[in-house]
């Protein structure tokens, strides 16, 4: 392909930046999408039949789970020498020698996530004291667990007690200290702990186990966290309770089926927080099933596993606290515009046991990165030492991909480094779950979807630029709203079943995997996307077309052209949120503001709408149970476009800038190129041309024309290019 033509301009270079259809696979790091092969999966029943048996050296013993006597020796060696510093960090605030837990009874166990502290507290003592042999942790880890099994229920008592997150941690915490300080019991304390576990594992079992016509929601952590605690409760009372070998087989089938539907390119469809929440719990699973039974699951994860780093990596904000908010995470600009000294939350210690059993530098780098170089935290800092491999070299930040398309979740990150002051992109065009699930759903009857905390955001992006949020998402919602991102309404209607929680559940996964980036590009110096979404609006719509072609200019310009249509006439609206505020400078003009940073955003098609700034309000997530029945929540403004009349086709282009407030009044001249080749002429202010085509034409246009499927060519004079784009 090439760009031809002639200019009246004295001393101009032309710079190409050609985006041809044909190159789409060439630039830009994608994960590839591994479907499973055709067929039926293997019934439930067949999996339930398999046996989970302590290896003949465990039987009898304790600990067992995660360590015995004799590799408990070796962690300690380490703690004193190789891993010093990442034990330091595990024992600086052991939780449990300062707090007390909630008495039984307390209306605080009703409080969401007081019960999973309380777990998380119970094994960091009870670690503490295999480690370090100090009295101190060993009461401090006793004082919790004979509060703990006084609790009556576990978990919420106005939601599924017994059975869900809660107690899932509890069985955790509780079949972690059983196993680990059980010689250190009395055999009246030893008595009423293995009791009070065995019951809670009974309660767990009989809930979720299988019969006929059940279907279990594999890949949702209200399904596989359950079963880690199960396993693990299971595995401290092999040999003492004759259905603990029940239990087992029950959680290692659906593990099954949990690693078989986990997304095949690394992204985590409910968002980071809930990634960030969720993923060590397959670890766990993962480590106490190879470590109890000699069966090593990893291997055949390699392939998914491996790909969460460039997911955890990209996820996190060029400012090392925030992060990009697809699906539910955070409270969005209510959580980013307060001060707060809270350090993230990144989940590292799942990084390093990845990097340790696949030898994988990379997520090595990363877990270092996350640690050492933003100061994160991670769920249980004492899983991370027992998962680093010291002697895995880390590979440098700089050296994991600054682009990077997860293709079965059709989701783009680009940045412009990995320093705080980068700007940082991100583009999502894609079914609620990945495609994979389109043909992986039809093969297991025993599965149901679960896509509560997915949100109708096809086509939305995300924009952070000169270390500020600028535009994107409004986090973790009770109610999910198309009108939250950053997309189009049709007849004021948004995508799906817009308008409660799970909004795409009876929508045919079919119809949902048509959601797709179809087209996407990356260099250094710039990003293109092309998102197709006509199939995220209810068919009665008739929506037959939502492409929309989204392109960044480095260092600050962006391209958004959306062509639309239906089988009759309809209204469409095209959103941007921010932040904080909007301002209206021109009907057709608006600067989204983010204290000393703006985003200019410009409309150059259609000529004319109706412009409103809105605040942007939210239903938060009610409490367990009642997610729906949030509290009301302003989270920044949004700015809102109504095309001035009902059509078949419309079209939206827009010219956006991300800049210093200072710089609003020195913006450039932008008009729209409608004609065939659809673009935009920047003028600026130095005089330079910058000319946009974002459709293929042999038009001339300012005396050029290409046969590349897009161009984007700087007509330069004076003004800096880089030479490897001149032509």
């Amino acid at each position: 392909m090439s760009l031809y033509g002639t200019t009246n301009l004295c001393n101009t270079r032309i710079a190409l930046l050609l985006i041809a259809s044909i190159a789409v696979n060439l630039a830009i790091a994608r994960s590839a999408i591994e479907l499973p092969s055709v067929g039926q999966a293997v019934s439930f029943e067949q999996l339930l039949n398999r046996p989970v048996r302590l290896r003949p050296e465990l039987q009898g013993k304790h600990p067992r789970i995660f360590f015995t006597d004799k590799s408990l020796e070796e962690l300690r060696a380490r703690a004193r020498s190789s891993h010093r510093e990442l034990w330091q960090r595990s024992i600086s605030n052991v939780r449990a020698l300062n707090v007390d837990p909630p008495a039984p009874g307390s209306p605080d166990l009703d409080r969401s996530r007081v019960q999973n502290d309380v777990a998380y507290a119970l094994a960091q003592a009870t670690f503490a004291y295999a480690i370090e042999s100090d009295s101190k942790y060993l009461e401090a880890a006793k004082c919790y667990l004979m509060v703990v099994i006084r609790y009556d229920p576990w978990g919420y008592t106005y939601r599924t007690p017994n059975v869900d997150l809660p107690p899932a941690h509890l069985l955790y915490a509780v079949g972690f200290a059983y196993d680990a300080l059980y010689d250190r019991f009395t055999p009246e304390e030893r008595a009423a702990v293995r009791a009070k576990l065995a019951h809670q594992a009974r309660l767990m079992y009989q809930y979720h186990k299988y019969r006929p016509n059940k279907r279990y929601s594999y890949s949702q952590n209200h399904t596989f966290i359950p079963m880690a605690g199960l396993a693990i409760a299971a595995f401290a009372l092999m040999g003492e309770e004759p259905e603990a070998e029940e239990w087992a087989r029950l959680a290692r089938a659906v593990y099954d089926r949990v690693l078989l539907t986990f997304g095949t390119d690394g992204y985590y469809y409910e968002g980071f927080h809930y990634c960030v929440y969720s993923l060590h719990w397959i670890i766990r699973f993962l480590d106490a099933l190879e470590h109890v039974t000699g069966e090593d699951l990893y291997p055949q994860m390699h392939d998914r596993f491996s790909l969460l780093k460039y997911y955890i990596a990209h996820s996190i904000l060029p400012d090392g606290s925030n992060v990009f908010d697809f699906g539910d995470a955070g409270r969005g600009a209510a959580e980013r515009n307060r001060p707060s000294t809270e350090a993230l939350n990144s989940g590292y210690e799942v990084l390093y046991r990845l990097a340790a059993k696949y030898q994988d530098s990379e997520a090595q780098g990363v877990a270092d990165w996350l640690r050492r170089g933003l100061g994160h935290t991670t769920w249980e800092d004492h899983w991370a030492f027992y998962s680093y491999d010291a002697r895995l070299r880390a590979a440098p930040i700089d050296s994991i991909p600054t682009s990077y398309h997860f293709r079965n979740c059709d989701t783009i990150f680009w940045r412009s480094g990995w320093d705080r002051g980068a700007t940082a992109i991100a583009f999502r065009c894609a079914p609620p779950e990945g495609h994979h699930v389109a043909n992986l759903w039809p093969r297991i009857p025993d599965w149901r979807l679960s896509t509560g905390h997915a949100h109708p955001d096809a086509n939305s992006f995300i924009i952070f630029s000169h270390g500020r949020y600028l535009t994107g998402d409004t986090g973790y919602t009770g109610i999910k709203l198309t009108s939250d991102h950053n997309t189009i309404l049709v007849d004021d209607r948004g995508q799906a079943n817009d308008g409660r929680h799970e909004v795409f559940r009876e929508v045919p996964y079919d119809w949902l995997n048509r959601i797709r980036i179809a087209e996407s590009w990356a260099t250094p110096e710039h990003l293109y996307a092309k998102g197709e979404a006509a199939s995220a609006y209810y068919p009665e719509l008739g929506v037959t077309r939502f492409d929309r072609h989204f392109l960044y200019v480095a260092p600050d310009y962006f391209i958004i052209w959306d062509e639309l249509s239906a089988n009759e006439p309809r209204q469409f609206t095209w959103l941007i949120n921010s932040d904080r505020t909007i301002d209206e400078l021109l009907p057709a003009l608006h600067v989204l503001r983010n204290g000393n940073v703006a985003l200019l955003v410009q409309r150059l098609a259609p000529a004319s709408a109706a412009t409103t700034i809105l605040p942007q309000m939210v239903t938060t997530q009610g409490r367990p149970g009642a997610v729906e029945k949030g509290e009301q929540e302003q989270r920044g403004e949004h700015l809102v476009v109504r095309a001035d009349r009902r059509e078949e086709q419309a079209e939206f282009l827009y010219f956006l800038r991300a800049i210093r407030a200072s710089a609003i009044d020195k913006r450039p001249a932008v008009t729209a190129l409608m004609a065939e080749a659809r673009g935009a002429r920047i003028k600026w202010a130095n005089g330079d041309t910058e000319i946009v085509l974002l459709r293929h034409s042999q038009q001339s246009i300012d005396g050029l024309t290409t046969d590349g499927a897009r161009a984007a060519a700087a007509l330069v004079a004076g003004r800096r290019v880089a030479a490897n784009h001149l032509a």
